[in-house]
């Protein structure tokens, strides 16, 4: 189970807890050590003998609200004794084996859908919109195709930005009126690792140290991937003379269409996040919550401490949810929280160095972690005030 837990998403410490509270269970003393990449369990019995050690490597992880959920119900019916340790280890199986919730087209489109969305969230008009959602449908199939093969899936973001960024200069040649400031970072936008480098900063303020440096190391990698590959694209345009301008100035579009784009981005993170369909909800309300809570902190506050503020409410709302429904708190708080991560700042101050605004980009990168920590302390505190009362 520890080993399903870590390759579908679930954070190391709450994996570490439910194994502990799965030893207790069966009258042992359980110790576990959770990694991004592998999992350590140490079990000891009462009868003094030496404990057993065993070893699982995970070779491929990602996001699955489906099976989490489907693991969530397996370890509530073996810890109120409705199954058996076997009869449970059968239904994991199962779960292991489960065809994916929802087919590749469906993703893809979600992808795209999710830039179209970023387009209006980075001040972008309907054009920068369509553009958006096509050239990130083109990414959400780059990811698919490299997925396929081994070697190509770590590839993925250099390739996917590479692509990306050369079908933006293709369309700002033919389009000179669109803003290359926005359709980059929306059209890249599913390959942020901005909920990575929140998981990371979290487990670290769990002391959960390694876990946390392992993730962190991967967020920081995947920045680098994504930006080498548009400053490979931004290379081949200057092979032909064309260089980076100064970015535009933009204007936010209404507040109607702003929140249209925040029920598709919602939706495109729930098909993303494979969560069961009856949980659609879950959502749209979680993503509400997050960018309500946003608009009116940054109308008052600065960035970090609404980001904190907004944290503190999706994930006030996550426990809640979880209380009510007896599921994950993961299933009510990712999308809304994929909403408040600090990826695309941390993209923004990547390109300003790409530009050779040295002090522009070492003042977002700055701002990145300070509304990382912001995320990360509201959802500590949340957890104090309001915990979820369960372990996944």
């Amino acid at each position: 189970m520890g080993g399903l837990l870590v390759s579908y998403g679930c954070p190391s410490y709450r994996v570490e807890d439910v194994i502990r509270r799965v030893g207790e269970i069966e009258g042992h003393e359980t110790q576990a050590f959770a990694i991004p990449t592998g999992l350590f369990v140490s079990v000891r019995g009462s009868d003094g003998r030496a404990p057993v050690i065993r070893m699982t490597r995970v070779r491929e992880w990602g996001t699955d609200l489906d099976r989490l959920v489907l693991i969530d119900a397996i370890f509530n019916d073996v810890a109120d004794d409705i199954l058996s340790i076997r009869d449970g280890r059968e239904k994991l199986v199962g779960v292991q084996n489960r065809a994916p919730l929802y087919g590749n087209p469906s993703v893809i489109v979600a992808t795209g859908a999710l830039s179209g969305a970023a387009a209006i969230f980075f001040r972008g008009r309907i054009a920068e919109m369509v553009m958006a959602t096509g050239i990130g449908a083109v990414v959400g199939l780059i990811t698919w195709l490299a997925g396929k093969r081994a070697g190509a899936r770590f590839l993925v973001e250099f390739i996917g930005a590479f692509v990306a960024a050369l079908l933006v200069w293709a369309c700002t040649r033919a389009r000179p009126d669109l803003s290359r400031e926005v359709l980059i970072p929306s059209a890249v936008i599913s390959l942020f690792p901005g909920m990575t480098l929140t998981t990371a900063l979290a487990e670290l303020a769990r002391k959960n140290l390694v876990s946390g440096a392992a993730r962190l190391m991967e967020a920081f990698v995947a920045f680098l991937l994504i930006l080498f590959g548009i400053a490979a694209a931004i290379a081949v345009e200057g092979l032909i003379g064309t260089k980076l301008g100064p970015a535009a100035t933009r204007t936010a579009l209404g507040w109607p269409v702003q929140g249209l784009a925040m029920v598709a981005a919602s939706i495109a993170f729930g098909i993303l996040f494979i969560m069961p369909k009856r949980f659609a909800w879950a959502a749209i309300v979680s993503a509400s919550v997050g960018w309500i809570a946003t608009a009116l902190g940054t109308r008052y506050l600065p960035a970090h401490v609404a980001a904190f503020g907004a944290s503190l409410a999706v994930c006030l709302f996550a426990n809640a949810a979880a209380r009510f429904t007896q599921r994950p708190a993961q299933l009510f708080q990712l999308p809304g929280m994929m909403l408040l991560v600090p990826g695309s700042v941390g993209f923004l101050s990547l390109e300003d160095f790409l530009r050779g605004d040295f002090a522009s980009g070492q003042a977002k990168g700055f701002t990145m972690l300070l509304i990382a920590g912001g995320i990360v302390t509201g959802v500590l505190l949340a957890n104090v005030v309001l915990p979820a009362k369960k372990l996944l």
